[in-house]
């Protein structure tokens, strides 16, 4: 879905997916601290309001909505910039795709993994930007395994 959450009605070009793959073999990708990462969400557990500052982020979920799980999904905020990253109102919309779609949205977009009623919900999650001069090395690895992860990173399945 795009921006209008309509369908657009070409793909991707496939230069796009070229252009992305040489970025991540050389390292010049900046991803968010301890992604690309698994996400797992068990009862009641969700992932609170907040922006990625990176670029883009891909949420691709790896279950598929009432059948693994109850409640959950991605809520979104309009808004964008001017919204704030604790906003006091639900969600613009919750999103629950099915297993293997991918959700794509800029690091500007407020957004949350709502909680889980019931079930288990796990996504595979990456935020990422171009590397800059700004760039923390340790942010920077590429097909290599990461200097250090973070405290709250348990791995994939």
């Amino acid at each position: 879905l795009n921006a209008q959450l309509e369908q657009p009605s070409t793909p991707p070009d496939d230069e796009l997916f070229d252009g992305l793959r040489e970025l991540y073999v050389t390292s010049q990708l900046e991803w968010s601290e301890g992604e690309p990462a698994i996400n797992i969400y068990e009862e009641q557990g969700y992932f609170g309001c907040h922006k990625d500052h990176l670029a883009l982020t891909v949420l691709v979920p790896l279950l598929n909505p009432g059948e693994s799980f109850s409640g959950g999904g991605t809520g979104f905020w309009a808004g964008n910039r001017d919204t704030s990253e604790n906003p006091e109102t639900s969600p613009t919309a919750v999103l629950k795709p099915p297993a293997g779609t991918a959700l794509v949205f800029g690091g500007d977009v407020t957004h949350s993994g709502m909680p889980v009623e019931q079930g288990l919900r796990s996504v595979l999650v990456c935020s990422f930007s171009t590397k800059t001069a700004a760039s923390n090395p340790d942010r920077l690895h590429g097909l290599h395994a990461p200097p250090t992860t973070s405290a709250n990173f348990k791995g994939t399945l």
